[in-house]
């Protein structure tokens, strides 16, 4: 019996390997059948819940035909609504500053010198900003955690291994592509009724920082207008205290005002 003892020890370990391998190589096949649209939803609900701010410093680039430039950016974010962006492009030159909640937009054109402001509602976000987006989701944009929208039609499918939901829109359809593991939108479209890409954004990369999870890469793409923007983020701090400063932008005395 002792001597068969090597060799049922390279027998066990052999079927552990084996086994584990097998486990590894045949992932299990994904379903719609225990889970409903709803259930996905709130699981990527609560990722956004436990968010509460954002300071992190990250690389800009856009492209587009009107622009292109790749720029040192300082982001900060803080719930409900407080957006604050401050683009630099490397030994020490500025390239403006902006912020926006629910009752302020305020941008400084640095090389202008010129600074914007007005009330947020009556803002057109596309004369300031080079992709359309509305001002209500730029803190979704700018975290990378986007949420699922409600729809009175919706399709629940699996797609490249991941959860689909497809649900009906103004003049097309909303794409959600949500990872089964972590719960979050991983790739986002609007297409319209020919299912040709308006609007489509990646969140890829994702970390997990004091219980949320975040992309450290976001990428969004307008076919229509040539037009990319990608946000790599380079240091992440989540759920932070600001003080009142932090969301302040420092605007020469002497730069030009106009009132949106």
């Amino acid at each position: 019996m002792i001597k068969n003892l090597p060799q049922l020890i390279i027998v066990m370990v052999a079927s552990l390997l084996l086994s584990g391998c097998a486990g590894i190589l045949k992932r299990p096949t994904l379903s719609t059948d225990q889970i409903s649209i709803s259930q996905i939803r709130h699981r990527v609900e609560q990722n956004y819940l436990k968010f509460q701010s954002l300071k992190a410093k990250a690389r800009i680039s856009v492209e587009s035909p009107q622009m292109s430039f790749t720029a040192n950016a300082s982001i900060f974010i803080k719930k409900p609504d407080s957006v604050k962006i401050q683009l630099s492009a490397g030994f020490g030159l500025g390239l403006g500053s902006v912020f926006v909640d629910s009752n302020q937009f305020l941008f400084y054109n640095s090389f202008a010198n010129t600074v914007y402001s007005g009330c947020p509602d009556s803002l057109n976000l596309p004369d300031f900003f080079p992709l359309e987006v509305e001002r209500q989701d730029l803190l979704q944009l700018f975290s990378g955690i986007q949420l699922l929208k409600t729809f009175d039609k919706e399709l629940l499918v699996v797609d490249q291994n991941k959860f689909l939901v497809v649900g009906s829109a103004e003049m097309g359809a909303l794409k959600f592509w949500i990872d089964p593991k972590k719960f979050v939108v991983t790739q986002n479209q609007f297409v319209d009724s020919n299912n040709k890409i308006i609007v489509e954004l990646e969140y890829q990369k994702f970390v997990k920082k004091r219980g949320v999870h975040l992309p450290k890469t976001i990428r969004i793409y307008q076919p229509e207008q040539k037009a990319r923007l990608t946000i790599v983020f380079v240091n992440l701090d989540v759920n932070v205290r600001f003080k009142v400063t932090d969301f302040l932008i420092k605007i020469p005395e002497n730069a030009e005002k106009i009132s949106l």
